[in-house]
């Protein structure tokens, strides 16, 4: 089972912040915010306001409050 798409460019990301940054801090998958892609859009687990953005919402994710409930039940 692959943990990403063979097929995915990481080169030509569209919501690259630019600068070499792919995540938003240390051990989470959120990615970063950037011009490109801001953390404009809500949670769609919680609804919390500002916590994705484009590139976390086309991923599916969630916050990271809400990943950490989920996967260590707190």
């Amino acid at each position: 089972m692959a943990f990403y798409d063979d097929d995915y460019d990481f080169d030509d990301d569209p919501f690259d912040a630019g600068d070499g940054t792919r995540f938003a801090r240390s051990g989470s998958a959120l990615r970063a915010a950037s011009k490109r892609n801001p953390r404009n859009l809500p949670c769609g687990t919680c609804g919390r306001p500002n916590m994705l953005t484009p590139a976390d919402k086309h991923r599916g994710y969630q916050c990271d409050i809400c990943a950490r409930q989920a996967e260590q039940g707190w």
